[in-house]
């Protein structure tokens, strides 16, 4: 089945599959062998895991730096200590 656009669907045949077309993002497709394509496939997973764990660790800085100005103006306004919320993780 090949996807035509907005969802519409039709059969198809593929003579020669030694080559296959690879989305590599903004609407480009790019015409790779088999071995090209799991290469790309495999330096764009890498890549994404780097990002992953970019934005986690940004996540990370940005939570502390919230809880440590929460801190501070609790402190200004001299009101009492809050429960520690069980954060949760998904």
């Amino acid at each position: 089945m090949v996807n035509l656009g907005s969802e519409v669907y039709m059969q198809a045949e593929v003579p020669d599959t030694r080559r296959i077309f690879v989305d590599v993002g903004l609407g480009f497709h790019v015409e790779f062998t088999w071995s090209e394509a799991l290469s790309y496939i495999s330096q764009r997973e890498e890549k994404l895991e780097r990002e992953i764990e970019d934005y986690t660790n940004r996540i990370a800085s940005i939570k502390s730096h919230i809880k440590m100005v929460c801190e501070g103006i609790r402190e200004l306004l001299q009101l009492p200590a809050e429960k520690p919320v069980p954060e949760l993780n998904f």
